[in-house]
């Protein structure tokens, strides 16, 4: 596997500057996962917008079970904001990704303009062990505590509604 550093932008991740802008430490986080977030935007069309935290992308210390760690290996998680209004359709298509292992939605996060904002993280962990977990000041699983994941969920879904984001 080879580090997201190797990559050209203009070739292979061209609708996000935000990397370079943000001061993503790409040599840290797998080129496919770099590679996967693009096949995605070209896909479904919904602007994206990268985490612009350095750590949503790779980490150097913190749990070494964590996708985002990057220590003897590279990163292969990323969070970032889908546009206003397309959290559920970015949602949806994400679980239709078949080298997506892991999908956690956070209703607790502010976005890259400092606002409250969805986020969604996505990671290419061993896709036979794709789990879904859901943060709203704490985090539940879907496998452990379905209800409190729907709950998170509903309360995205209100969200974006409430701002008037969702037609």
């Amino acid at each position: 596997m080879k580090d997201a550093s190797s990559l050209d932008f203009k070739q292979n991740y061209p609708s996000f500057p935000e990397f370079a802008r943000h001061g993503i430490p790409l040599n840290l986080v797998s080129a496919e996962l770099i590679l996967c977030l693009q096949q995605i935007r070209d896909k479904t069309g919904i602007p994206i917008y990268p985490s612009p935290l350095p750590s949503a992308w790779a980490r150097t210390d913190g749990s070494q079970t964590s996708r985002h760690y990057a220590v003897n290996r590279l990163s292969d998680a990323g969070d970032v904001f889908p546009d206003r209004g397309r959290f559920l359709e970015l949602y949806l298509h994400l679980q239709q990704v078949s080298d997506i292992g892991g999908i956690g939605i956070y209703a607790d996060t502010n976005g890259p303009d400092g606002e409250p904002w969805p986020m969604i993280h996505f990671d290419l962990r061993p896709v036979n062990l794709r789990v879904f977990w859901a943060r709203d000041g704490k985090y539940c699983s879907l496998a452990k505590d379905p209800a409190g994941y729907a709950r998170v969920l509903a309360k995205i879904i209100e969200m974006e509604a409430d701002n008037g984001y969702m037609g």
